[in-house]
């Protein structure tokens, strides 16, 4: 045998690690595809539960994202403000973490009354995108009964 020569059945070992050597990166290929994921909307990321090469469970949470395409608010009302509070009133909104003052209107009225302290839990939401405001902020509703 001639040097550099190889016989046919070095061919084929070489032609049958070339073909395991790419279903080898095939496989990797779908794992590798199944390391991306999609938010299911976007948002601030809040807290990440997990780590770079940390093993994750199927259906384990990996990150907390929070939606603030569209911020609500949440106060306690008198009860006797059910008279007249409804769904679409409009109120201000003073944060004291930004110091302004926001345009909001009630979203939802709670569906029960405390009888101990006689409120009620009313929601409402912020105009427009306003990108200064966060979860969580706290301020003072300022909002007038009508004639009052």
């Amino acid at each position: 045998m001639e040097l550099g020569s190889g016989g046919a059945l070095e061919a084929d070992v070489a032609t049958a690690e070339a073909a395991k050597a790419q279903a080898r990166l095939q496989s990797a290929l779908v794992v590798l595809s199944k390391c991306a994921i999609a938010a299911p909307f976007p948002g601030r990321i809040v807290e990440q539960k997990v780590r770079e090469h940390q093993y994750v469970q199927a259906g384990q949470a990996m990150l907390e994202i929070l939606d603030d395409s569209a911020l609500e608010v949440e106060f306690i009302a008198p009860s006797r403000w059910l008279a007249w509070l409804k769904p679409g009133t409009p109120f201000q909104l003073q944060v004291d973490e930004t110091g302004h003052t926001y345009p909001a209107k009630v979203s939802r009225l709670g569906a029960k009354v405390d009888p101990v302290s006689r409120s009620v839990k009313i929601t409402g939401e912020i105009g427009g995108g306003v990108a200064e405001l966060m979860a969580g902020m706290s301020g003072r509703i300022l909002i007038s009964a009508p004639g009052g």
